[in-house]
């Protein structure tokens, strides 16, 4: 399905940090509620998007006719998981999430496609991006959009699979 036009993506500034910690949190909420072990809403607070905003990474919110569509954030490292194949010639799509109201509209590829564009243009050479083992339909959806899957890492209580795209 081809995405509405009128998808307008700006970087997030402190007041949308309410609008993203609810897309973050609905998103969590719809995976619980599905049986897919993704996020848990209350891992997510103010807090954290500020973090986020604050910390050198570039977050993004996607709006349409005034609405919060999505969100994402760009990262320049991720040493945490992707550990010695960090690298100064990749960005990070990470807290990645589509407001639910529009599922199956384009949105989610749409948003990648864009994050993948601005990687490209600062440089980058690989784009990257990471998601919970046990999340099949996730899984499949980065390989379709066209990442190759480089390797699972498992932490305490969890596993991740390592995707990139060139």
């Amino acid at each position: 399905m081809v995405v509405d036009t009128n998808v307008v993506i700006k970087k997030a500034v402190p007041e949308d940090a309410a609008i993203i910690l609810d897309l973050w949190q609905t998103s969590a909420r719809w995976l619980l509620a599905n049986g897919i072990k993704q996020w848990r809403p209350e891992h997510f607070h103010l807090e954290k998007v500020f973090k986020f905003m604050n910390d050198g990474s570039n977050m993004y919110l996607a709006e349409m006719n005034g609405v919060a569509v999505g969100t994402y954030v760009i990262t320049w490292a991720d040493p945490n998981i992707w550990q010695e194949l960090d690298s100064k010639d990749a960005g990070y799509i990470h807290k990645f999430a589509v407001n639910r109201d529009y599922k199956g509209a384009g949105i989610g590829s749409y948003l990648i496609r864009c994050a993948e564009e601005q990687i490209r243009q600062s440089g980058r050479s690989l784009v990257r991006l990471d998601c919970m083992a046990a999340n099949p339909r996730l899984n499949q959806y980065y390989l379709d959009l066209g990442f190759s899957y480089v390797r699972s890492i498992d932490g305490e209580g969890w596993s991740a699979n390592l995707y990139e795209k060139k």
